[in-house]
């Protein structure tokens, strides 16, 4: 196992998504419409009704905030539906089309959020979140200039969007510019401090930067703030490992995983080093827990007994 280190995805968010354009209450629209129809099956069966006179029975609000309901719940097909309804009454409703493209960026289909969000800039070139939207799009699709442009252009109306931050992040890290990357973190959990995956992509990035010690901070943070992930105990295990903290390192894999995986990680750690009699031992181990690593394990035992001399 090499040193492979996993950032948490920034846009598993949908459901705290904030509307900072727009000052009415959500609340108020969400009690009129459970007064309105008491299920969801009601309201579809009320939109069907046709009479002699055939009238609306809902406003492009009304559909958009039931759209917040429902990906609220990630119910985000059913939203999209109702966002999409939304627009048909209004194609002028920008947050029903910001929020439109906020589904499907969070369905992978980056290519339609993107035109989404580029159609919300060229109707309101100051709406801040879908310059960012647009950002996290081109970043999904790995155009980091791009994504970088976008970051950039939100950040100049809004000051306090955390996921552009965030984004800006990913973009220095995948540039190999670390400690730039760092200080985009830092600014995010500024501005959104109780957020877990931040803390794990900013271990990722000190650790990238050869600050053990800072990166084991960082991904503690994120634990304790529930980010209890896989990946996190994964990182964790081995930035443990940079600072000389072994067992710690295998109490973290153990945690991401089953015991002989965590002694697989830790023997691939140990040969990393050339560290080929530890590594003999933890692979062996690995194997003996769980023949299922043989190829994986039985790979990594090979190079440790070459670079011991014993084949």
């Amino acid at each position: 196992m090499g040193n492979v280190w996993s950032r948490a995805g920034m846009g598993n968010t949908l459901k705290r998504g904030v509307m900072k354009r727009t000052a009415r209450s959500y609340v108020f629209g969400i009690v009129l419409l459970l007064f309105v129809c008491t299920t969801l099956s009601a309201c579809a069966s009320r939109q069907a009704e046709v009479g002699q006179h055939p009238v609306q029975s809902m406003s492009s609000q009304e559909h958009e905030e039931l759209g917040d309901v429902l990906m609220a719940r990630d119910r985000l097909q059913m939203a999209l539906v109702q966002y999409e309804r939304s627009l048909e009454i209004d194609p002028q409703n920008l947050d029903a089309g910001y929020k439109k493209g906020l589904v499907l960026l969070h369905l992978e289909n980056n290519q339609e959020a993107l035109r989404k969000f580029q159609a919300v800039v060229e109707a309101s070139p100051d709406y801040a979140l879908a310059h960012e939207g647009a950002g996290r799009a081109y970043l999904n699709m790995r155009n980091l200039d791009q994504a970088r442009l976008s970051f950039l252009q939100a950040l100049e109306l809004d000051q306090e969007l955390w996921r552009s931050r965030a984004g800006m992040g990913k973009i220095y890290d995948r540039l190999g510019k670390n400690r730039e990357a760092v200080r985009e973190y830092l600014l995010a959990i500024e501005l959104n401090p109780a957020n877990g995956s931040l803390y794990n992509n900013l271990g990722v990035s000190y650790n990238l930067a050869g600050d053990f010690p800072s990166a084991v901070q960082a991904l503690e943070k994120a634990l304790e703030l529930d980010f209890q992930h896989a990946t996190v105990y994964n990182n964790l295990g081995l930035a443990l490992s940079k600072t000389g903290r072994y067992n710690a390192a295998l109490e973290a894999f153990r945690k991401a995983g089953s015991e002989a995986q965590a002694y697989n990680n830790l023997g691939g750690v140990y040969l990393n080093q050339g560290r080929y009699e530890e590594a003999i031992r933890m692979l062996e181990r690995a194997i003996e827990l769980d023949p299922s690593f043989y190829v994986t394990a039985g790979e990594n035992l090979k190079k440790a007994r070459l670079g011991l001399g014993r084949i």
